[in-house]
């Protein structure tokens, strides 16, 4: 790993302990620096850094007591801004209490670079004696003591060790011996030149806990009073005895505080696409999704959805400074510092005995959502900015993102993929196993869920939205089926006289099948009800007779939906003849004029679209029919897709795909497991969306028969689309997503 070196400097006032004069430490007579009659308060030490993941370090799978990592897909290297260290917080405590003893902060000016590829930085900084003499005054006090590093700390990381005022008050710095100070939380702003992702200026703080033996008296501290000859915190001290350069010491590592998500256009075929498992794009994020099939069982696409933007949601306001870990995700028994064990066995999804849970900074307020969830009792007016960025729900529970005002965090998924490449390491461009161009999308904080797994909602886990639209293929504009050459006509329609999500055909998309209308949709169950018409002739009607079905099948899935248990009223369209006893077509395209005899079902998905209609399809919000007709028409699991206005993209018919991160698969889609949706530091998702399923979710809530809501389980057994997506220290997880 790439190693940063500091002379570490003190932070004076405000870690002032009430010192006198003759708590300094002396050069006189007695001292080992020989004599003199100067007295220095300072002692000097210099300590090493180790980066994650920067250049020089290995490349294959790292055990957790390694760096914290549980990630087996590789190791992704850092970016040279992702690496930089600007300045520095370092806390010396107690081992095994972690008691404060000492800080001292390095600033840029602070630094400079020892090699012309500023791989290696120095630093000068001292400890005060009026810091370390509360300590080394304690009876039985240890020989050691944990070292924490906060590179590149915040405003607000910086107030709480040292102190700050607030308008005439002074808010005072850590207190000497507590150590409440290791579950200090972090607040997150998603402001560019503010945030902890800010280029240059990561926040890391240690993976593991460093343990260093210091010296052993405070007389000893007068070896390293000079800034030429510091204590060496990570090397050997001969003067007094100490050597912290061995194996299970020397440099301290340390990890990001943010996680980052990677995206590539997995549309586009070639290895890692899982054409075996169905894949479906074609590239330039484009996926078929509605298909015809001719009679010689050749399927044909005439709907295909292009990946237009991408939104992340639900990221954590809150962090915790240092990683915290737990048994069961409380934080009341966690521990810090301690790595993250998996709790699944690699390659499969066997669950182990031994995994332990990310402690979430904002676990109280998610354990409040969660309930009342479960007990169906959050208002309508409950706030889910409390504690996240971008939250995926409204205060009344719906999802809907009006473009005027986006609550979420989107971006245009062609630009993604325009961005900054990931790093051409050997985890994604070696000859065997090319992965394909993966671009930084953007960084986002920790946020992990406790058990039970059911508790992994979407209130409160980080995921990302697609917004896809439809697009008509060639074969369906050219199509000779009337009907397909018009939905495909009314799909690829930009021109805003078409109409607005009213005046323009509303879509019904059911079991897979897309239908261009009301009547349309209307007309395919009465066809899906009955196999054919029959001539039954009567001398007394006036055409000799009547045309009557051979059969009604009422408990077909499509007939229900659209008529429930009711009769189907009167039809009048054109039909294929059929031969009661044969089964052949007889006459094709034949006008048929029926009424059926069975009432129609007051109430069902049919009615309530005729009382619309018959109301001029008014469009407002507070329209009762209009309402009436939505829910009839959801609660028959039918989807309505509705034509809008993108205020970048134009004119057309959009959906929404969810994604929910995963952190931990148990390789078991349908059922959840412990930490599989997560985001955790010091991680990098990478995501391609290798396979669409069918159209996705309408962007309007009252719209969507499968609406999410707040306490919808992560994981569900339908699935719009695939994701790969791997997980690597910085570290790599890689989703492949399918919708």
């Amino acid at each position: 790993m790439r190693k940063f070196k500091f002379l570490s400097m003190a932070a004076i006032a405000a870690m002032m302990l009430g010192a006198c004069s003759d708590d300094k430490l002396s050069d006189g007579p007695d001292s080992p620096n020989g004599p003199g009659t100067e007295t220095q308060d300072g002692v000097y030490f210099t300590i090493d850094i180790d980066l994650p993941n920067a250049k020089n370090s290995r490349s294959q799978t790292v055990n957790p007591g390694d760096n914290g990592s549980t990630s087996n897909s590789g190791v992704e290297y850092g970016k040279d801004y992702e690496n930089i260290v600007e300045k520095a917080i370092i806390i010396l405590a107690e081992a095994e209490t972690n008691n404060f003893i000492a800080a001292a902060q390095i600033t840029k000016t602070d630094l400079r670079a020892l090699t012309a590829d500023k791989s290696t930085y120095q630093a000068v900084s001292q400890f005060t004696k009026t810091q370390l003499s509360n300590y080394y005054n304690k009876p039985n006090h240890k020989t050691e003591a944990n070292i924490f590093l906060f590179c590149n700390p915040t405003n607000e990381l910086s107030n709480i060790v040292f102190g700050h005022t607030e308008g005439e008050n002074t808010v005072a710095g850590i207190a000497s011996g507590s150590n409440d100070w290791i579950n200090k939380i972090g607040h997150a702003t998603i402001a560019a030149d503010e945030a902890i992702w800010a280029k240059s200026s990561f926040l890391m703080s240690n993976a593991l806990i460093a343990t260093r033996e210091i010296p052993h008296t405070l007389q000893d501290w007068n070896f390293y009073t000079s800034k030429s000859k510091p204590f060496d915190l990570s090397g050997t001290n001969g003067d007094v005895n100490i050597d912290n350069g061995t194996t299970d010491r020397g440099a301290v590592k340390v990890e990001r505080a943010v996680a980052r998500f990677d995206f590539k256009d997995g549309s586009i075929g070639g290895k890692g696409c899982n054409d075996e498992n169905g894949y479906n794009g074609i590239g330039d994020r484009t996926y078929e999704v509605v298909y015809t099939t001719g009679d010689d069982n050749k399927k044909t696409a005439i709907v295909n959805i292009q990946l237009e933007k991408m939104a992340l949601i639900n990221m954590n306001k809150s962090y915790y400074y240092l990683r915290h870990v737990s048994k069961d995700g409380k934080p009341d028994k966690a521990e810090i510092c301690e790595p993250e064990l998996p709790w699944y066995a690699v390659g499969s999804g066997t669950i182990t005995k031994d995994g332990n849970y990310v402690v979430d900074a904002d676990y109280t307020w998610k354990q409040s959502v969660i309930t009342a969830t479960k007990a169906n009792t959050i208002p309508t007016t409950f706030d889910y900015s409390e504690g996240l960025h971008y939250p995926f729900f409204k205060s009344d529970g719906t999802i809907d993102n009006n473009g005027n005002d986006d609550r979420w965090g989107t971006v245009s998924c062609e630009e993604v993929l325009k961005g900054t490449e990931d790093n051409n390491d050997s985890w994604n461009s070696d000859s065997a196993n090319d992965r394909g161009d993966y671009r930084i999308w953007r960084y986002v904080t920790e946020n992990t869920i406790a058990g039970p797994v059911e508790s992994q909602i979407n209130a409160i886990s980080t995921g990302v939205v697609f917004k896809g639209k439809m697009v008509a293929p060639a074969a369906a504009v050219n199509s000779t089926d009337a009907d397909i050459k018009k939905l495909a006509d009314a799909i690829n329609n930009t021109e805003e006289s078409f109409g607005d999500s009213y005046r323009a055909p509303i879509l019904y998309l059911f079991a897979g099948n897309l239908y261009l209308s009301w009547p349309k949709i209307r007309e395919a169950a009465i066809k899906a009800a009955i196999p054919g018409f029959k001539w039954v002739a009567v001398k007394d009607e006036t055409d000799g007779g009547h045309w009557e079905p051979i059969s009604i099948n009422r408990s077909n899935s499509l007939y229900v939906a659209v008529f429930g248990t009711g009769g189907f009223g009167s039809v009048d369209f054109k039909y294929n003849v059929v031969d009661s006893q044969t089964g052949n077509v007889t006459q094709e395209g034949v006008s048929i004029k029926y009424t059926d005899t069975l009432a129609e079902e007051v109430g069902c998905a049919n009615d309530a679209w005729n009382k619309w209609n018959e109301a001029g399809k008014p469009a407002t919000a507070d329209s009762e029919v209009k309402n009436a007709f939505k829910k009839a028409v959801t609660d028959a699991n039918i989807t309505i897709y509705q034509r809008s206005k993108d205020k970048k993209l134009g004119w057309g018919y959009y959906c929404y795909y969810y994604y929910w991160n995963r952190h931990n698969d148990n390789l078991n889609n349908g059922v959840m497991g412990p930490m599989e949706f997560a985001v955790v530091r010091n991680n990098v998702y990478k995501l391609a969306v290798t396979k669409l399923s069918q159209i996705g979710h309408p962007r309007i809530s009252e719209n969507d028969p499968d609406k999410p809501t707040p306490g919808r389980p992560d994981e569900k057994e339908d699935v719009y689309l695939t994701v790969t997506a791997q997980v690597l220290p910085w570290v790599v997880r890689v989703n492949n997503i399918e919708f």
